[in-house]
């Protein structure tokens, strides 16, 4: 049987998306709620359009509540705690790779391990953890290939978090509260998102090594490039903080292709867990398939910023997300 974890997982990346789509379509929920940072306009309470209806004007005022951008490092922190604590679950498992217990003491020691926090988690949602309780619902003991997906993606939002606290500068840039308010369901889902195929039986088999050596390749190459593109965009606003020089435009690594080059290599992190999983981790290409609507949607966005505020100086051949296509 399948989790209902699993389809409660994968419907809150499709109610993202949906919302995310049908915002960037109409033009005032995209100024109220899609964009941020630079993009976002100072004022959004000098918009023409004049709200009559009480529930109108309620919605307007909910349009206008932003958080600083500075809060991004909330995200990271807990999804790193999420993180943390999901391995300490499979640690049970980890530390019996030696074979000092057999298979029905590993057992054991999984369910009683993780099991109960998933079912707490589905009670709080109201939800029984299956559709039926005939089979059982989780696997004996967790593949290998779970723990290095989860470890691949504890690694990346452990690096964000110590990007966001010890090398970001600090910005006046804002977001709607409801980004942070996404931001939140993101980084808790998304760490069951890794797992949850590989906890519910069936279970995941043992990948062969080309996926998970073609996995880290492309972990590693966008890691790198992520980290780099980073610290451009750092030193563009540490300039700016001291010269008062205000926004300039990236140059070098993957900006000389696109606007958003810190994006492409986020999404390329998921696909290549997802890759290094030996493709099985079928609930990571819901958070594949958000990811890329969601920063599609702001690299667009931030590309047409940079042409309107720096018209012919901004380079006409770099695209927003993907070089030479979008």
């Amino acid at each position: 049987m399948t989790l209902l974890l699993v389809q409660a997982i994968r419907a809150t990346y499709a109610v993202l998306a949906s919302i995310a789509l049908i915002f960037e379509l109409v033009p005032w929920t995209r100024e109220a709620f899609v964009k941020y940072g630079k993009t976002r306009a100072a004022e959004q309470e000098d918009r023409d359009f004049v709200p009559k209806s009480p529930v109108v004007r309620a919605f307007q005022w909910f349009s206008t509540q932003t958080v600083p951008k500075n809060l991004f490092w909330h995200f990271y922190a807990l999804g790193a705690t999420i993180c943390v604590l999901l391995m300490l679950d499979l640690s049970t498992w980890i530390t019996d790779l030696t074979g000092t217990r057999d298979q029905q003491q590993l057992s054991s020691a999984w369910s009683a391990s993780l099991e109960p926090m998933l079912r707490r988690l589905a009670k709080c949602g109201g939800f029984s953890m299956s559709w039926g309780n005939t089979t059982p619902i989780l696997v004996a003991s967790p593949h290998v290939a779970t723990v290095l997906s989860l470890g691949m993606y504890s690694v990346h939002v452990i690096l964000r978090l110590k990007e966001a606290l010890y090398d970001q500068p600090a910005t006046s840039a804002r977001m709607h509260i409801g980004q942070y308010a996404v931001g939140i369901v993101y980084y808790i889902v998304t760490p069951f998102a890794v797992v949850v195929d590989g906890i519910s039986s069936p279970g995941w088999s043992s990948p062969s090594i080309w996926p998970v050596a073609v996995g880290f390749t492309i972990y590693i190459y966008a890691s790198v490039h992520q980290w780099r593109c980073h610290h451009i965009l750092y030193q563009l606003r540490r300039r700016s903080l001291v010269k008062g020089s205000g926004y300039a435009i990236p140059a070098g690594d993957l900006f000389e292709y696109v606007v958003c080059p810190h994006f492409l290599c986020e999404i390329l992190v998921y696909i290549a867990i997802w890759t290094a999983s030996g493709f099985q981790a079928t609930t990571l290409l819901w958070t594949i398939a958000w990811t890329a609507i969601n920063l599609g949607i702001t690299a667009r966005e931030t590309r047409k910023w940079y042409v309107e505020t720096f018209d012919s100086k901004f380079p006409s051949n770099r695209r927003a997300l993907v070089p030479y296509i979008f």
